[in-house]
């Protein structure tokens, strides 16, 4: 695979997982304000909280793919 595919590959699977989290979030941020309401009182920090869990997982994803397909 040239490098322009893998880009696109990932680019396409970062925009996948960020329009299926758009469409979740708002009913996963309500839960977390309803479970945890000392942690995420204000909405935009479970959002916050959210995002930072997504970017984490995506990019030790990433790191791990990577580091087997490049052997």
């Amino acid at each position: 695979m040239g490098r322009f595919a893998i880009l696109a590959g990932f680019t396409l699977l970062g925009f996948a997982i960020g329009f299926i989290a758009y469409l979740v979030s708002p009913a996963l941020i309500d839960f977390l304000a309803a479970a945890l309401p000392q942690l995420f009182s204000d909405p935009r920090i479970a959002g916050a909280f959210l995002s930072g869990i997504a970017g984490a997982l995506i990019m030790d994803v990433t790191i791990i793919l990577w580091s087997y397909l490049s052997k």
